[in-house]
Parts: C-alpha cells; sequence; structure tokens
C-alpha cells in the first residue's frame, strides 16, 4: 500500500485540492468560491489523473455537525417570532417537493432504462444520505441513484447564486469578502459553550440511529442557545470555510466511482431535471413571495430540492436567512424519510404483482 492509499493521507489529500480549487475561486471572484471551487477540483481530479480523492466517513459528519452548528445560529428571537409566516411557504415547498418527485421519476422512466425502484430513489428531492441508505434494501441500482443525484446537486448549486445574484443584486464578489472584512471577535464564554454544544451534539447523534442526525441535532441545539439569547455568537469564519471545503470535495469526490460514459448515461438527464427544478423554484418563489410575504431569495433557496447541507451552505455564505432556509429542508427531509420506505414498498409490491 503506497502512503497516498492510507485513509488519513488521502483525506488530506483530498482537501488539500478542495482547498486549492476553493482559493482558486475566491481570487477570481466566482461565485461560493469554497464549495465550487473545491468540487470542481474534485471532480476534475477524479477523471483526469490516476488519484482518487475520498474521505473518510468521520470527516463529513464533523462538517455536518459544523454546519448544522451554523445553521442555528440563524434562529435568532426575531427569527422565532416571525417563524409562524412560514406556515404558507413550508406547504408550498411540500407540494412542489412532491411534483418534483413526480417529474423527476417520471422523466427518469421515460428517457433511461432505469427500473422503477432506481427511478423512485433517484427522483427523490434531496435527502441523499437517507435516500442511499435505504436505496441498499431495495432492488436498485445504487450507483446510479448516487450519480443523479449528485449531477443534479452540482447543477443546483451552480445555477443557485448566479440566480440569487439576478433576482436580488447580491455582488457575489463582496458577499465572498464581507466575512474577512470584520471577523467576529473572539468569546470565550460564548464561543466556548457553541463548542461544547456542538461537541456533544456530535457525541449524542453518533448513539442515534436516524438520518441526517449529525446535521439536525447540532442545528437543534445551536437554535435553542439562540432563539433563547443565551448564545449570540457565530461559529468562527475558518471552521465555516474548511466545513466548505470538506461538503464541496465530497460532492466532487463522488465522481470518482464512474466513468465519463457513465456520466453521459445518467448525468444528463439528471442535469436536465435539476434544470427543471431550479427553473420551477424560481416561479414557485416568485408567486409565493406575497402571499408569504417573504424575499424571493430565501424563498428561492428554500424550495431547490437538492441536499439540506450544501444548500444550507448557500444559505449561510450569502447570508440568505439561513434559519428559514434549514427550516423548509429540515421538513423535506422528514418528508423523504416519513413517505419513502411506504412509497418504495408499494412499488417494490407492484413489481412483484406484475412479474
Amino acid at each position: 500500500m503506497s502512503l497516498l492509499d492510507a485513509p488519513l493521507t488521502r483525506g488530506a489529500t483530498t482537501i488539500g485540492i478542495g482547498a486549492t480549487g476553493g482559493l482558486a475561486f475566491f481570487l477570481l471572484n466566482l461565485p461560493l468560491p469554497w464549495v465550487l471551487g473545491s468540487l470542481s477540483a474534485s471532480a476534475l481530479v477524479t477523471q483526469f489523473s490516476r488519484f482518487r480523492p475520498s474521505l473518510p466517513p468521520a470527516w463529513r459528519s464533523y462538517a455536518m455537525v459544523a454546519i448544522g452548528t451554523m445553521l442555528g445560529t440563524g434562529f435568532t428571537p426575531d427569527v422565532i417570532a416571525r417563524s409562524g409566516t412560514w406556515a404558507v411557504s413550508l406547504i408550498v415547498m411540500t407540494l412542489l417537493s412532491i411534483a418534483f418527485c413526480l417529474f423527476a421519476y417520471a422523466t427518469f422512466r421515460r428517457w433511461s432504462d432505469m427500473n422503477r425502484q432506481t427511478a423512485l430513489f433517484a427522483a427523490m428531492p434531496g435527502g441523499l444520505s437517507v435516500v442511499t441508505m435505504l436505496a441498499e434494501q431495495h432492488k436498485t441500482e445504487v450507483n446510479r441513484v448516487v450519480l443523479c443525484h449528485t449531477a443534479r446537486l452540482v447543477v443546483l448549486l451552480i445555477s443557485a447564486p448566479l440566480l440569487i445574484q439576478w433576482i436580488s443584486g447580491i455582488d457575489l464578489a463582496d458577499a465572498n469578502r464581507a466575512a474577512f472584512e470584520a471577523p467576529e471577535a473572539l468569546d470565550l464564554s460564548g464561543h466556548g459553550a457553541l463548542a461544547l454544544v456542538a461537541v456533544a451534539s456530535w457525541f449524542v447523534a453518533k448513539l442515534v440511529r436516524f438520518p441526517s442526525v449529525m446535521l439536525l441535532l447540532p442545528l437543534l441545539s445551536s437554535a435553542i442557545l439562540h432563539a433563547t439569547g443565551l448564545v449570540t455568537v457565530h461559529v468562527p469564519i475558518t471552521l465555516s470555510i474548511i466545513a466548505q471545503i470538506v461538503i464541496g470535495s465530497g460532492v466532487g469526490a463522488r465522481f470518482a466511482n464512474y466513468t465519463f460514459r457513465q456520466i453521459a448515461r445518467d448525468g444528463w438527464l439528471a442535469a436536465l431535471v435539476g434544470i427543471v427544478f431550479a427553473a420551477g423554484s424560481l416561479a414557485g418563489a416568485y408567486l409565493i413571495a406575497p402571499l408569504a410575504g417573504g424575499e424571493v431569495a430565501p424563498l428561492f433557496l428554500a424550495y431547490l430540492p437538492g441536499g439540506a447541507p450544501e444548500l444550507g451552505v448557500v444559505a449561510l455564505a450569502l447570508m440568505i436567512d439561513p434559519a428559514m432556509v434549514a427550516a423548509h429542508h429540515v421538513l423535506r427531509v422528514f418528508l423523504i424519510v416519513a413517505l419513502l420506505p411506504y412509497t418504495a414498498g408499494r412499488v417494490s409490491k407492484r413489481d412483484s404483482i406484475i412479474s
């Protein structure tokens, strides 16, 4: 075994590749640099070199804890006071998610050779971790499911900041630099309490068997601290950037499992579905904003059917109502956890009857 084959060395090299891509995107003032730059660098390495980027599973869990904690800091008393206005938006998100799923399922069944189970799991609007876990228990081609989710997520991560700049006028270059211009002063008691809660959440999450618990439990713990006013500090920018690099590098590294031919077979169709999802989310945000009393940009991010940690990072990086965006994506994860096993069972039963 070479030195690069060791998990820690391979993981560190993957992070180095991602950080290099993130820094390049940052210096070029490209949108969402630490996520998209690390994703691009990692994905390119998988296809144009013999090195296969990968991260130890524990590293992603650490990043999830950091992102959950960061999202929880957005639940200030003021945000909690207006959370009652999210009801209409949450209902619309649920209906949109169902419509997106039905569209994606019909598309995969019509234009690919996926069986019903594989198409169902590939069509799920987010929740890759729980979708992958459940896909392994059913008659699915798990590799194709993961590829479809990854290709769609890449499209959403690229389109989201560009569309947000278009609809809200946010200068992405300014957003990239803003976090470095006025860094939050270190508060030993505040940051210490936040770190202690994050570590405790991670420890408890390891004992709980529930999808996305590494994101959800720190989010809830941090939200309680900030909603009650016990803590008002945020996660330091350095840790935020590291978490973004881990997320981006991890998404890019998934392409190591696929050849160009496999990516061409399913990736283009998943990317097309992603474009439709982005357009549908934007249309929904424009239609609902006047009714929900909200702004288009955060509603757009809330409706995008992607990964909760990945799109949560977008909201954090651009400072677009992270708490509201997180609440919508958390609800979507719970809906997938509740409905997917039942739906998959019905599809499996139908296939058994037909065969």
